[in-house]
Parts: structure tokens; C-alpha cells; sequence
């Protein structure tokens, strides 16, 4: 069934397809830091293959979306609001195949007040990804409610932990983020720019996530 098609029965069925492959690059962001924390670059750069081959299928659903979505057909949001939904699910997989880059440039020292804190990290950076997931798979019994009653209720409670989840990345991006300041004498010039690298493009998957439920709050509030 082509995209078209898809679209034709209900515009979030064909965004529940892409986000399926954007979780595929973000469920690989704890196997890669593991194994960058524990010096395994070779298990990094096979990782970090995975997530390039399925940021690559996300983008070609985003496009076949784009290309699909017509003008004249009733849709029950804004065409506006279904790009940015897009846009924002595409940087999702996008920063999470640049986290995957950034790893293989260099194996880097982590030391060990640091190695539990970057797990954590990567666990709640996918953590945020895996409620806006929920959020996008009830989209669809949320369109059939007209965006109200118990399903819209639902859906903003999903919402709401998407963006306290996001908060919480925040915090840990902070705390990670000085712990490696603080650490720069003993950190090479090069080194410690990749490290800052990596922390803040990890940060941006929860952010990328965040901006994309930010739109279906404003849909359902509409």
C-alpha cells in the first residue's frame, strides 16, 4: 500500500509508519553509548551503520509523505501542521544518525564518574522519544474523536510526560555537560569540543521530540 493510500484512509497512519522508523534510530542510542563508554569503536561504527540505514528509510516515508499529500483532499488538520509533525519526527532520526558520526570520529576516554551518568542519559533522552511514540500512535483514534473527549484527555496526559520527561534531559544534559568543563584541563582541545558535540546533539533528540508534541498539543487545543 503506497503512501497516497495511506493518506487517504487517515493522514497519522502514514506518520505512525515514519515514526516507527525513527524509533528504530533512537532504540540504538543506549546500545552506542554503551559501547562508546566501554571503548568497543568497532561495535560504535556498527551501530552507528544501523542508524544511518534507518534514518535513510525515514527519510525516504518523509519524502513520499511530502510528495503524497495533497491539496485537495479534506484532512482533518492543517497541511501546515502535518509538515512540522514531520519535520520534527525527521530531526529526531537526524540527530540520532549524527550521535552515531560524532561516536565514530574518535574513541574517546570516558571516565568512570562519568560512565553511569551518559547511560542515564541516553536511557531518558529515549525515554522522551518512546512517549512521544504513544503520542502518535493514538493520533488516529484521537482523529475519530474529533480531538475531545476522554482520547483527547488521554493523548495530553502523554503530552504532559513527554514534556516532563524532556525537563528531565535538560537537567542531565546540565550536569553532564559541567562535569566535562570542569574536567578540561585534563581533556584534549579536540576531544573536549566532540564530547560537547555529542551532549548537546544527544539532548537534541528529547528536544526534536518535545518540539513535535508541542505541535499536537496546539492541534488538539485548536
Amino acid at each position: 500500500m503506497s503512501i497516497f493510500d495511506l493518506f487517504r484512509k487517515s493522514p497519522f497512519i502514514a506518520i505512525n509508519e515514519m515514526m516507527k522508523e525513527v524509533v528504530e534510530c533512537t532504540n540504538r542510542i543506549p546500545e552506542i553509548y554503551e559501547a562508546f563508554v566501554e571503548g568497543n569503536q568497532q561495535e560504535v561504527e556498527r551501530i552507528a551503520k544501523e542508524i544511518s540505514d534507518h534514518e535513510y528509510k525515514t527519510d525516504e516515508i518523509k519524502n513520499s509523505i511530502r510528495q503524497s499529500l495533497p491539496h485537495s483532499i479534506f484532512m482533518p488538520v492543517a497541511r501546515g501542521d502535518i509538515l512540522q509533525i514531520i519535520t520534527s519526527m525527521d530531526a529526531i532520526a537526524d540527530r540520532s544518525e549524527d550521535v552515531g558520526v560524532l561516536m565514530s570520529l574518535k574513541s574517546l576516554q570516558v571516565p568512570d564518574e562519568l560512565k553511569q551518568r551518559v547511560r542515564d542519559f541516553a536511557t531518558a533522552v529515549v525515554k522522551v522519544v518512546d512517549y512521544s511514540r504513544q503520542v502518535i500512535e493514538e493520533l488516529e483514534a484521537l482523529r475519530e474523536a474529533s480531538f475531545a473527549g476522554p482520547e483527547a484527555k488521554s493523548v495530553l496526559e502523554l503530552l504532559d510526560k513527554v514534556n516532563e520527561s524532556e525537563h528531565e534531559t535538560d537537567i542531565l544534559q546540565y550536569e553532564l555537560t559541567k562535569i566535562v568543563i570542569n574536567r578540561s584541563e585534563s581533556i584534549d582541545c579536540a576531544s573536549l569540543i566532540l564530547w560537547m558535540k555529542i551532549i548537546e546533539t544527544t539532548g537534541d533528540i528529547a528536544n526534536a521530540a518535545e518540539k513535535m508534541c508541542n505541535r499536537i498539543r496546539l492541534i488538539i487545543s485548536q
